[in-house]
This record gives structure tokens, C-alpha cells and sequence, in this order.
């Protein structure tokens, strides 16, 4: 199967300024350098603590945000290169589903008017009766009714408006849809319908996932494969089984542990993180995680480790492979 987007030596830099009595600027390193590819029909989770850089992806990914460095490939031609008048074409074909549903939908405007407002912009139906009968049908793909047009923002709950936000996505059927945490501030039964509905949708319209998440339960069941950011850097790269059943990088290690289990006291494995997430703006020399890592030693703590593959769908960056 082809790729649909592959992104390579990523990277997203905020300037920010002279520090006091200092010569250098402040830099962040949001995105530093990373490389993975999404193949058409497919979902690639992106896992994390908060702040690793995960959303600043996407946003690049999209055009959203201007690439400090890299090249977004999207079927083969670096958007990144292409002006804004160039990029139009692929603004349909790319959308985003952002976790805060209130945030994302403009409270003025009745729901018929916020999914039919994309469908005006691209010119992609004429008149009215053609722009209602879409926007029905968009609300019954996502599990609501024509009822729903009137209403505003404010009138649903949390989860019909993520909803009409998945719904406002796929007004211009897209091939790529973005899901930055799209059901983290749900309760969990809506969790799960959310990604049941995202799993349907992806059958039936043959769509392409990225989705953002820092719960690894829910990437495992929405997931083909999975890419685990830490500080910027993508750490592991694996197919959710191999990832689930042989990480092989202390952090995703640590990351699967913290996932609750029922399990007797005494049965309970669990790895404890030690020390907390590093200032972004001087991030620890050589491996970023040596400073948490319990299996640090000396090359780690001078060495950037470098991606390494240890099987035909299983990437790696750490020292201790080589021991």
C-alpha cells in the first residue's frame, strides 16, 4: 500500500528572544527532526506527555504552522514548498479534529450554518436546497439528525459537538483527517462511541488517521501503528503489536506500564518515572530521556542516539540496543 503523507528530518523552532545577559537567543525545539510516513487508510497514533510536541506536528503537517526545517510530503509533492494559492487543493483533502469541541465551533453560528459554511467556501453545492440536503446527510453520517441544524454550539453536549466537528470535517471529503485528542475531555462511554464512529467512518469513506493521544488505551484500539514523541523527538516507531508486546525504549516502557490494570496488589508491575519532563529550552545533552531513564549510562548522556531498525516495522532510538 502507497503512502499518503510521509515527513521527513521534521522541524519546528520558536525563537524567543535574548535571555537576560545572555548572547544567544532562547530557542525551542518543539519538533526537532522527525521522520515517519502514514499509508493511505491507515492510523498512525501519536503518543506522548503533554508538551513533547505532538500538536505542533500536526499543525506543521497541515500548513497550519510554518516549518522551521523538513519536507510534508502528500503523495508525493512537498507542500511545504507550495504558496498559499498552490496549497488550496490540499486544504480540502487534509482537516483537522481539534479536543476542544466549544473552542472549535463558532458560537454565533447554528449548526447547519457551521457545516454548510465549508461546503460555500470550496463552491461544492449550488443552492440551498442542495447545501441542505448535504448537511443532512453529514449529520446522519455522524450519528445525529436534521433536528440538529437549529441548534446552536452551547445547546449540545460534549459529545455532539465533537460530532459536528467530525461532521464539519468531512464536508469536503478529505483523505487525511488529524485528530488532536479528540476524545480526551469526554467521558469515557463517549469516549468509546467517538472511536467507534471514528473506525466506521474510516471504512466506509476510506480515510486516513493521525490521531493524538496521551492514552495509550485508546490508541491501542483505534491504532495500526504508533509513534512515541518524547521532548520533540520520536523515540519508537512499531506496529501496535510489536509496541505492545516488545517496546524496546525505556520511555514507551514507562508509558505502558502507567496504563491502570486489574490486577492483584502483589501481580502489579509497574515502572516509576523519576525526575520530571526537561526544560524544552535546555533540553539534557545526548538522549533527552537520560535523565529519567533508570538504564542510563555514560554514552547517553553525550550521544544523541540515532533510529534504528529492529525489524521491518520496528524503529528504536537508544544506546542500549547496541549493548
Amino acid at each position: 500500500m502507497s503512502n499518503l503523507l510521509e515527513v521527513r528530518d521534521l522541524k519546528k523552532y520558536y525563537h524567543l528572544g535574548k535571555g537576560v545577559g545572555k548572547e544567544q537567543a532562547n530557542v525551542v525545539r518543539a519538533v526537532d527532526g522527525i521522520n515517519f510516513a502514514v499509508k493511505k487508510c491507515e492510523t498512525l497514533g501519536l503518543v506522548g506527555e503533554s508538551g513533547c510536541g505532538k500538536s505542533t506536528a500536526a499543525r506543521v503537517i497541515l500548513r497550519l504552522l510554518t516549518a522551521t526545517a523538513g519536507e510534508i510530503l502528500y503523495e508525493g509533492q512537498n507542500i511545504e514548498l507550495l504558496s498559499h494559492q498552490q496549497l488550496l487543493p490540499y486544504r480540502r483533502k487534509m482537516q483537522i479534529i481539534f479536543q476542544d469541541q466549544a473552542g472549535s465551533l463558532n458560537p454565533q453560528l447554528t449548526i447547519g450554518s457551521a457545516l454548510g459554511e465549508p461546503l460555500r467556501i470550496h463552491r461544492l453545492v449550488i443552492g440551498k436546497k442542495e447545501l441542505k440536503a448535504k448537511v443532512e446527510h453529514l449529520l446522519e453520517l455522524v450519528g445525529l439528525c436534521s433536528e440538529h441544524m437549529c441548534r446552536y454550539p452551547h445547546e449540545l453536549s460534549g459529545g455532539q459537538r465533537q460530532r459536528i466537528a467530525l461532521a464539519r470535517a468531512l464536508a469536503l471529503n478529505p483523505q487525511l483527517i488529524v485528530c488532536d485528542e479528540p476524545v480526551s475531555a469526554l467521558d469515557v462511554s463517549i469516549q468509546a462511541q467517538i472511536i467507534n464512529l471514528l473506525q466506521d467512518l474510516q471504512h466506509k469513506c476510506g480515510l486516513t488517521y493521525i490521531f493524538i493521544a496521551h492514552d495509550l488505551r485508546v490508541v491501542n484500539h483505534i491504532s495500526d501503528r504508533i509513534a512515541v514523541m518524547y521532548l520533540g523527538k520520536i523515540v519508537e516507531l512499531a506496529g501496535k503489536k510489536a509496541l505492545y508486546s516488545g517496546a524496546k525504549h525505556p520511555y514507551t516502557q514507562m508509558l505502558l506500564s502507567s496504563i491502570p490494570r486489574l490486577a492483584p496488589a502483589g501481580q502489579r508491575q509497574r515502572t516509576i518515572f523519576s525526575g520530571e519532563l526537561p526544560n524544552p529550552l535546555h533540553p539534557p545533552a545526548g538522549c533527552h530521556f537520560h535523565i529519567r531513564c533508570p538504564h542510563a549510562f555514560v554514552r547517553c548522556t553525550i550521544e544523541e542516539p540515532l533510529m534504528q531498525m529492529i525489524d521491518s516495522d520496528h524503529n528504536v532510538a537508544c544506546h542500549l540496543l547496541d549493548k
